[in-house]
């Protein structure tokens, strides 16, 4: 609940990489939306460098209005900065000199050393309920998925909507996961 000991999960992370040699990390959930999506680029390529490519991100929208307005960003419509947030660190994982224009941010020549270590970068986890939404970026973006909601109580039938949602959009499920 929110009155829970919600440590930042970047900070764990990093202090538990830096522990052992052979513990694969998820976060469950980074609201990215809420943070800077350029610095989180290189937060989690530092991350992913240091812990020698131990590091999947987990992300979604988050419920607690308050924290959106805590940080300045409009709660309405938060999917969409999410999905920006995901495009735009993409970019600079895979491009030397990255460019990225959207309504929010314009950049050019933006230069992220070192890469994160998984061809395309850091693998991400989408989280939430299987809306319409959720499945688009899903098979945009996903290495993974995390269940929410009421698909959680039936994980197998959401991976079999997520499989059909798959394959329209062009994609296997070969290496995808679900937690």
């Amino acid at each position: 609940g929110p009155d829970g000991h919600w440590l930042d999960p970047l900070t764990v992370i990093s202090m538990w990489a830096a522990l052992t040699t052979h513990t694969r990390f998820l976060t469950g959930i980074l609201i990215a939306p809420l943070r800077r999506p350029a610095t989180l680029a290189k937060q989690l390529s530092t991350i992913d460098v240091l812990s020698e490519g131990r590091l999947d991100i987990g992300v979604g929208v988050g419920w607690q209005r308050e924290e959106y307005e805590a940080n300045g960003v409009q709660y309405e419509g938060r999917g969409k900065p999410l999905d920006e947030s995901l495009e735009l660190m993409q970019t600079p994982w895979r491009d030397e000199a990255a460019a990225f224009s959207s309504e929010r941010v314009s950049f050019e020549k933006v230069h992220l050393n070192p890469k994160p270590l998984a061809p395309g970068g850091v693998p991400l986890w989408i989280s939430g309920t299987l809306n319409k939404n959720v499945l688009r970026r899903i098979v945009r973006f996903g290495s993974g998925w995390i269940p929410w909601g009421p698909d959680a109580m039936d994980p197998i039938g959401g991976l079999a909507k997520i499989a059909a949602e798959m394959e329209k959009g062009g994609r296997d499920m070969k290496g995808f996961q679900a937690g």
